[in-house]
């Protein structure tokens, strides 16, 4: 699935690059605009946001607020990244539940895009998908943070000891 991911991001973001780029090139010399650009971009971003979620909770790459944390013995560290990961699943997948069925809103709404008259309901998928997804790996962070002895920030990611920073490990 990573590999899916760094795909979409990668293409995504170059394919934003490329369109604003032609666009601004269109504009500025040949004097007419890519109508397509702009929405085209805008539901890239969309989907880049949505897959970077999933891909950031998979790679352990998440923000995370670790001055009192860093401060607890082993066990209640582990116990309360146990309860963080859980908890986290949980809620985003009540919220990808809710983009659902905000998507399955707009789809009987029955609303297009201006330009490329694509549904977009069919742009909104990468809301549940991505959510989705981010809920399963701090499922799956949680799972393992409760069967090992060392603390993880995602399914194959350990969290570094701070002798191992301090190392430059």
């Amino acid at each position: 699935m990573t590999v899916v991911e760094e795909a979409i991001l990668s293409g995504g973001i170059l394919v934003i690059a490329f369109l604003t780029i032609a666009n601004v090139f269109c504009r500025t010399f040949l004097g007419f605009s890519l109508a397509f650009a702009e929405e085209v971009s805008q539901f890239l971003i969309i989907l880049v946001t949505f897959v970077g979620l999933s891909y950031g909770a998979a790679q352990g790459r998440h923000i995370r607020m670790t001055a009192l944390y860093d401060e607890l013995p082993h066990k209640p560290k582990k116990i309360l990244t146990i309860f963080i990961c859980f908890s986290t699943s949980a809620l985003l997948g009540f919220l990808a539940w809710y983009a659902a069925s905000y998507c399955l809103t707009v789809g009987t709404l029955g609303t297009v895009s201006p330009v490329l008259q694509v549904p977009f309901s069919w742009v909104y998928l990468s809301a549940p998908l991505g959510l989705g997804l981010a809920a399963l790996q701090y499922l799956l962070a949680g799972i393992k943070n409760s069967v090992s002895e060392e603390i993880y920030l995602a399914y194959s990611v350990p969290v570094q000891s701070d002798q191992a920073i301090q190392d430059g490990i």
